[in-house]
């Protein structure tokens, strides 16, 4: 295995674990983890020359639909909690009203 296709494949187990969080619900986890990701991804297309990239290509365009797939299950998982938080916040206020 070369360096760059190496260096992708921690990309995709880093996606993997990124997947995990989400559905153990281990947001701020996530979080963090995402900001890692974000540099390790950032730093990965800017090391490899277009060549080298080009030689990957396919296994980017997977990543990249996967990482779409995580970013849509990460919005959905924010509104979900904002959702929740709302909800909280008017059942203190209905529970203060009562007192």
């Amino acid at each position: 295995m070369t360096n760059i296709n190496a260096k992708l494949e921690v990309l995709f187990e880093f996606e993997k674990k990124l997947n995990l969080l989400l559905v153990e619900e281990e947001y701020e986890s996530f979080r963090q983890q995402q900001d890692l990701f974000g540099d390790l991804l950032k730093d990965f297309l800017t090391k490899h020359s277009e060549n080298e990239l080009l030689s990957v290509i396919e296994p980017l365009k997977r990543l990249k639909k996967k990482i779409s797939v995580l970013q849509e299950k990460a919005d959905s998982s924010v509104k979900i909690l904002k959702d929740k938080s709302l909800a909280l916040q008017r059942n203190k206020k209905k529970i203060k009203a009562y007192k």
